[in-house]
């Protein structure tokens, strides 16, 4: 309950302490995210070098009068568990190709000359995409897909997600790292308080390099 206390703290901190900075920003480049939660006591270095357990896309900041909107989306290969007699693949939960991210809306400050300290609260969405071409789009959580629920159901049950991030501004590049975490469940359906709180064991780290337009 103290780390909920002091997160949410902080963000009811930087919207006083934004509008002291630049008020307006767009800017677009890439990610890298490692799929695995870093502070697990049983990770190690192999898991941290192998290629699979990362993913790569492109970001997309902006800032309007203090608010900070962002978005990304990342691109990973499904896990192939055999191979056809055909030599053809054969993916885990039939899916070839992820495609998968997260919006999200917050503040930031400057916490140190040229760097930016920001938390945002979003859901995380995603495209999971069969060897036929078939997509199915979730949001919030990999088990809420859009095709098998009501739309007001699906709707509902999109859950929330935080991401911090930390940023050093180098001119017109910004290259910075991040934190996600999605929270314990809460939703429209789920809106109990307890469920707010961030769910620490899925927790996932990543950097990025964003060139600056304005």
């Amino acid at each position: 309950m103290k780390k909920l206390v002091s997160f949410f703290s902080l963000i009811l901190l930087l919207p006083s302490l934004s509008w002291a900075s630049g008020l307006f920003s767009l800017g677009f480049g890439s990610i890298n995210q490692f799929q695995i939660e870093p502070f697990n006591p049983g990770l190690h270095q192999a898991q941290v070098i192998d290629v699979h357990n990362w993913a790569t896309g492109g970001e997309l900041r902006s800032r309007i009068l203090g608010i900070q909107l962002d978005g990304y989306m990342l691109i990973q290969q499904g896990k192939i568990i055999d191979v056809t007699e055909q030599g053809k693949p054969v993916f885990e939960d039939d899916v070839a190709q992820r495609l998968f991210g997260m919006v999200s809306v917050g503040f930031s400050t400057e916490v140190a000359a040229f760097t930016r300290l920001s938390i945002a609260a979003g859901p995380l969405l995603g495209f999971d995409v069969n060897p036929g071409f078939h997509i199915n789009f979730w949001a919030g959580s990999e088990d809420n897909v859009h095709n098998q629920a009501t739309l007001s159901e699906f709707f509902a049950n999109i859950t929330a997600a935080y991401r911090m991030r930390l940023d050093l501004n180098l001119g017109g590049f910004t290259v910075g790292v991040h934190y996600q975490v999605p929270s314990l469940g809460f939703s429209y359906a789920h809106p109990e308080l307890a469920l707010l709180e961030p769910d620490w064991s899925k927790g996932k780290v990543g950097a990025s390099f964003i060139t600056s337009f304005f």
